[in-house]
């Protein structure tokens, strides 16, 4: 087959290529709604469906039951959750690093996302723990795990001094995920932006127990 041959044959196949995608993601985005609005119980695939304006069968092409289609809907949306790993030769203040691991300064509009995804994790943990344990069965959820990473390399380099980054990387989680998740939901932008503060004023003081 020569060079023009196969450029006539990838021309082709891009277009199967990228309609398969997009598909992926309309009943990613479509799942996502579903799942943060009714909850993994109440999701049916045929409500998937029906909002990503395709067929049961279309959905179980992509994803072998609703429990996948669950965990590609966390997988695809973990970069809201934390920003890890990080580049191998960021060179930041520890904690302006942090700040970005935990992605801090996102738009509004990605922290409601980010509050959303947070919210149906902790839900749906409760209720359906064994959905849990797919997440971290398949890697799904591996926050915790990166963290411990992320501690550990900047123990070796010795620019903090960390002799217990599991027992570390628990307590940065609960102090920003404890506090980005308040008891009562608030739509007011204020609230937020004062939440955020209070977490980084708080990983300031922890930060000087790791230096």
């Amino acid at each position: 087959m020569n060079i023009r041959d196969k450029t006539k044959l990838n021309l082709r196949g891009r277009p199967v290529a990228t309609n398969r995608e997009a598909r992926r993601q309309s009943i990613l985005k479509s799942a996502y709604e579903a799942f943060v609005e009714l909850g993994f119980a109440k999701t049916t695939t045929a409500e998937v469906a029906r909002r990503a304006r395709t067929s049961k069968r279309a959905i179980y092409e992509v994803f072998e039951s609703k429990t996948a289609l669950f965990a590609a809907v966390i997988f695809e949306n973990q970069h809201l959750i934390i920003d890890l790993p990080r580049a191998d030769d960021e060179l930041l203040p520890i904690e302006e690093t942090l700040f970005r691991i935990f992605r801090l300064d996102i738009v509004a509009k990605e922290a409601k996302a980010r509050e959303a995804i947070l919210r149906l994790l902790t839900r749906e943990s409760i209720l359906f723990p064994e959905l849990t344990d797919y997440l971290y069965e398949h890697e799904v959820i591996r926050s915790r795990e990166l963290l411990i990473e992320w501690l550990e390399l900047e123990h070796s380099r010795s620019r903090l001094s960390v002799n217990d980054p599991e027992l570390y990387a628990g307590m940065l989680m609960d102090i920003v995920f404890g506090a980005l998740l308040p008891h009562r939901p608030s739509h007011s932008e204020f609230d937020y932006l004062k939440r955020v503060e209070d977490i980084k004023q708080r990983l300031c003081i922890i930060i000087t127990t790791m230096l």
